[in-house]
């Protein structure tokens, strides 16, 4: 049944009027008389009762118009729908990320730079980079965070969105003014468990032997937190990204070691030629981000 027949017919039952109805609807009121009648022929039914220049729903009309104005807002929600998935404003977003896309803010604020509404339906799901990528190319995921360039010929594009110094957490009773590899030698240090054998683990271990010095690991910990809460109470030393200096307490003190030059880098990872419009609206504003 004609959507347009149906428009025409729910008007000419609020005005009541066949010429006020055809004004509305930029017609002359023979063709609008014409497709009403049709309408009612394909239905077997009369809708309106005829009196003088005036329409009157009969009581199929009544009946009939409730269910058209149904079809009618159903239809509207439809073509919403429609529009809004084309323009990144609903439908479901699956999020994969490493914990430092958490510790940064980077997602965080980027999610809320969206201003998504209720319409959209974000899961984030906390995996080790590889993890992610298998998810990507899986369907499984829409997005990936993870710590590693993927491969160029795996389908997959790619951007960097944070590069972020990675700064010596020290207790303040042992805190060194402007530390040295020699000094820091002879320290305790606190080893994040969950960092161990990525990337940039490996990476701060190569750093720290090539300036002098191999962390003496006393103690292991599940979390960057965790390893902060061990730092206060004056277990030993750890090595941080800079943005969760913020987290740490009074009894923590946080400095940046020029010499060790060493940097979280994460990447956004999407399936190439496959993004969704939420996709690309959330690119955005990873790009966008400024570090706290």
């Amino acid at each position: 049944m004609d959507i347009k027949l149906l428009r025409s017919f729910a008007l000419v039952a609020e005005l009541e009027h066949i010429g006020q109805a055809a004004e509305k609807l930029h017609i002359s009121a023979s063709p609008l008389s014409r497709q009403i009648q049709q309408l009612e022929d394909e239905l077997g039914v009369a809708l309106f009762h005829r009196e003088k220049k005036r329409l009157y729903l009969s009581a199929e009309g009544k009946q009939f118009l409730t269910e058209v104005k149904a079809l009618l807002l159903h239809h509207d929600r439809l073509n919403g729908l429609g529009k809004s998935l084309k323009n990144g404003q609903s439908g479901r977003l699956d999020i994969g990320y490493v914990e430092a896309a958490i510790h940064s803010l980077l997602l965080p604020e980027s999610l809320a730079r969206l201003n998504c509404s209720s319409k959209v339906d974000i899961q984030l799901h906390a995996l080790r980079s590889q993890a992610q990528i298998d998810a990507l190319a899986n369907h499984a995921l829409d997005l990936a965070l993870v710590y590693n360039e993927p491969e160029e010929d795996d389908g997959f594009a790619f951007q960097s969105v944070l590069v972020e110094p990675v700064v010596l957490a020290m207790p303040i009773e042992q805190a060194i003014r402007d530390p040295k590899p020699e000094q820091l030698h002879m320290m305790r240090w606190i080893a994040d468990k969950q960092s161990l054998n990525t990337a940039v683990s490996n990476r701060l271990l190569e750093v720290c032997e090539g300036s002098g010095f191999t962390p003496d690991i006393r103690l292991e910990v599940s979390g960057p937190l965790a390893a902060l809460s061990c730092v206060e109470a004056g277990l030993g030393f750890t090595f941080i990204q800079r943005s969760l200096a913020r987290l740490a307490s009074s009894s923590v003190i946080v400095v940046e070691v020029p010499w060790l030059a060493l940097y979280v880098n994460l990447y956004a990872v999407w399936r190439r030629n496959e993004a969704k419009p939420l996709v690309s609206r959330l690119l955005t504003a990873l790009r966008e981000h400024v570090p706290s």
